[in-house]
């Protein structure tokens, strides 16, 4: 179907969606009450779902638009709740938090993945990282998300802690428009390191810690370096001198 027909199929879906909670709470007092409460979720779902695929469509791709979707529940998971003057009372504005791993081979080499087609820094190289999913602490979450991307298994035990840098992008959802980096090492772990989504990395490689390759995401470098002189803290992009 022509795309403009699939978004308009939108719009007759949340009509269905008005005359269910209208049947459910007896707003037709002509019709009275003829729908329950499982109808409307019917209605509500059917609109979810009508509006994934023209999404889909013009997006160029389901993960494409998973990807967009994501960066979508990061900003409006960031708004304000009840407005600037209930933020400004209680004080509190997020910064949200990424988790990065560095598996280190004996000889000091790192591994890296070269993003692709991830919408972000496509091209460069970068270790595993990503998000945190709800129910993870970020060491859970950097040992999912080094599985995910590099096919190997990690411990907890295994873990060393080794950086945190806060820095701060224009582009970053949010208030502070800011991310907590946390970088943990590891030496030991099961199976061979590789690309292991294709569809978002394109090759890995091992990289030397201490001269990386001038294609090495900016931030990443940084910390990189930071770590390579066991500095535990940094900022990044608070202001120019960053």
């Amino acid at each position: 179907m022509p795309t403009h027909l699939l978004v308009m199929k939108i719009a007759e879906e949340v009509g269905e969606v008005v005359e269910a909670y209208l049947g459910m709470t007896g707003g037709n007092p002509r019709k009275g009450i003829h729908k329950t409460a499982a109808d409307v979720l019917d209605e509500l779902a059917d609109v979810i779902l009508s509006a994934a695929v023209p999404m889909v469509d013009l997006a160029g791709g389901p993960d494409q638009a998973g990807q967009h979707m994501a960066k979508r529940l990061g900003v409006v998971s960031a708004r304000e709740v009840g407005g600037a003057d209930a933020v400004a009372a209680n004080g509190w504005h997020g910064s949200f938090i990424a988790p990065h791993v560095l598996l280190r081979r004996e000889d000091g080499a790192v591994l890296v993945l070269r993003r692709h087609n991830t919408g972000y820094r496509d091209g460069w190289l970068c270790p595993p990282a990503g998000r945190i999913e709800p129910g993870e602490d970020v060491l859970a979450a950097a040992i999912r998300e080094a599985g995910e991307e590099t096919g190997v298994t990690l411990h907890r035990d295994d873990a060393v802690f080794s950086h945190v840098m806060h820095r701060a992008e224009a582009s970053l959802p949010g208030p502070c428009h800011a991310i907590s980096d946390y970088w943990f090492t590891f030496r030991r772990w099961g199976g061979e390191p590789r690309a292991a989504e294709p569809d978002k990395a394109s090759e890995a490689l091992w990289i030397d810690s201490a001269a990386p390759p001038a294609d090495l995401i900016p931030h990443c470098a940084r910390a990189l370096a930071a770590i390579e002189r066991g500095e535990a803290f940094s900022v990044h992009g608070w202001t120019p001198d960053d």
